[in-house]
């Protein structure tokens, strides 16, 4: 194939969210709504959606919030800056940064932002729902200080996760299925923990500097949200470099790897679907250990 032939076949599968203000140019890997300015609210942020999942980079100002609803699907919300405070299931549950709120799919709730600062997350919904992103949000006259949920499972379940704490199996009943800190796989220096629900699972994952992935592939849907540090590698057939505040959407099949660059350690946020697990099987059949930059990994 020619090269000109050959380039304009490349897909994009890299997005860079804050700039998302149009839809970008040329085939894309996912559907995107770029960020619309709001009356009395913060630009609502760009959405990414993919086949199984709607990621989108949202921020709320303070005070504000939404009042009781359910919706037809399930959601993850990652708290960046500020604090949430969730109504669920007869309880009120507050949210700060590096915090995961799970709100399985038909379960009444409400949301609002404390009066401190504005809020920052990554809202994940499953496309079931096409309401994807924050709406019908507005000014609040007072911060939540009584649940108005009802108390659905006639339970106090867990819905609120320390993702970044989880080193053991947290007590009592839980909203998600809760996989501790640990390596995601044998051919990857992914490390961290995840949560599952019905139909997506988010985790937050580290890479060493210099360390990553050999090429492989996926059954399911996947979402990077890098939040610190630099991701390198390739994907669909070509080299790719994500920074910080950048998306990776990898769809199902196609082969990528990902490798935190030689700047520093990267971590950052991943959304799947859960018609299969957090890891996929390497392209070589062969899980022989992670992949490393030259001058990085194990010495002989």
């Amino acid at each position: 194939m020619p090269a000109a032939t050959k380039e304009k076949a490349r897909i994009r599968y890299v997005y860079h969210l804050d700039q998302l203000d149009r839809i970008p140019e040329g085939p894309s890997s996912a559907t995107v709504v770029p960020r619309r300015p709001r009356s009395g609210a913060l630009p609502a942020g760009a959405v990414v959606t993919g086949s199984r999942a709607h990621v989108a980079l949202v921020r709320q100002l303070r005070g504000t919030g939404h009042g009781l609803r359910s919706c037809p699907g399930e959601q993850f919300q990652y708290v960046m800056q500020g604090r949430l405070i969730l109504d669920i299931d007869g309880q009120l549950l507050p949210a700060s940064r590096g915090h995961v709120l799970h709100i399985p799919a038909g379960m009444p709730h409400a949301l609002a932002v404390g009066a401190e600062e504005d809020a920052v997350l990554i809202a994940v919904t499953d496309t079931r729902d096409d309401r994807a992103g924050a709406e019908d949000w507005k000014p609040l006259r007072a911060t939540p200080s009584a649940p108005q949920s009802p108390n659905a499972t006639g339970k106090r379940p867990r819905y609120v996760y320390a993702i970044d704490e989880l080193n053991e199996m947290p007590e009592g009943p839980c909203s998600a299925v809760v996989t501790p800190k640990n390596f995601v796989s044998k051919k990857s220096s992914s490390y961290g923990a995840s949560l599952k629900g019905e139909m997506l699972q988010v985790g937050l994952i580290r890479k060493a500097r210099g360390s990553g992935a050999k090429l492989h592939t996926h059954p399911n849907e996947q979402f990077n949200l890098v939040l610190e540090g630099r991701l390198v590698g390739e994907i669909g057939g070509f080299p790719m470099e994500v920074p910080a505040g950048s998306l990776i959407h990898m769809p199902a099949k196609v082969e990528h790897c990902t490798i935190a660059s030689a700047d520093g350690d990267v971590l950052f946020f991943v959304v799947k679907d859960t018609s299969h697990g957090m890891a996929g099987p390497p392209v070589d059949g062969i899980e022989d250990g992670p992949r490393f930059l030259p001058g990085f990994g194990p010495r002989s």
